[in-house]
């Protein structure tokens, strides 16, 4: 497995993750999105789409910062999609106090071509296989929830990052009052980045009243194939399947 030095490579993102979401949405939230979504007071997901032709690998940084408080990083999480469209997320939080990443402690793969969506423990040595279903944004079961507010959207141009052009927009959500607990109204902001070469947000900066400013970031390590071992289960795993029509039966390497 590809190692990565932190010392060398900033990359912030699910994914997550966000992991488990990370995959299964446009990698650019629509606007006039449900603002119930937007006012979420946690760390907003990126969404990486398994499409085919623009390989990359990176890693995923999320920072906070609090009032008062210095800026620290919450968890790094590594990431690569191959020319297939096929998804790799590994998540590596928290992060220990020398500022690297722990291990993995778990992983997910996606392949849109199988229709599959893998997930390993690390601790177990055990992976659950189940059919990749796309949902599309906005999917929810809470529709008679309480609205926060409207959204206002604007423009922040063109800029770029990391050698990447891409396009901004600045999201305003007011919260009213009571709608989480919060006895006064809310103003919560979301300055995203979006590559259009990737078709994906690299940088997402939310600012909060009630967390304070929460940064995920994706920087790209490379814009070649990833490196097979991403997307192959260690020959010491045990594999469950639990898509259509298969029983949930370990499966053999």
């Amino acid at each position: 497995m590809p190692r990565f030095r932190v010392s060398s490579l900033v990359f912030g993102v699910v994914l997550l993750l966000a992991g488990s979401l990370f995959a299964q949405q446009p990698s650019s939230e629509p606007l006039g999105k449900h603002p119930d979504v937007a006012a979420n007071p946690g760390v907003d997901n990126m969404y990486v789409p398994p499409i085919a032709g623009q390989p990359f690998s990176g890693r995923s940084v999320v920072t906070v910062s609090r009032s008062g408080s210095a800026t620290h990083v919450m968890f790094i999480s590594m990431l690569a999609r191959d020319s297939k469209g096929k998804l790799y997320f590994e998540n590596r939080r928290p992060v220990d106090e020398t500022g690297q990443p722990r291990p993995r402690w778990y992983f997910i793969v996606i392949d849109p071509q199988e229709k599959t969506r893998t997930i390993c423990y690390t601790s177990t040595k055990t992976c659950r296989i189940n059919s990749f279903r796309r949902i599309s944004f906005g999917e929810s079961d809470d529709v008679d929830a309480p609205r926060a507010s409207t959204m206002e959207t604007i423009s922040l141009g063109s800029s770029v990052i990391d050698a990447l052009a891409v396009d901004g927009r600045r999201e305003t959500t007011s919260v009213a009052a009571g709608v989480y607990g919060n006895p006064q109204p809310l103003v919560i902001t979301r300055e995203i980045w979006h590559s259009p070469e990737l078709n994906l947000d690299i940088s997402i900066t939310k600012t909060d009243p009630r967390s304070g400013v929460q940064t995920r970031k994706i920087e790209i390590v490379s814009r070649g194939e990833p490196d097979a071992d991403y997307f192959t289960i260690p020959s010491d795993y045990t594999q469950f399947k639990n898509t259509r029509g298969t029983k949930r039966a370990p499966e053999a390497q």
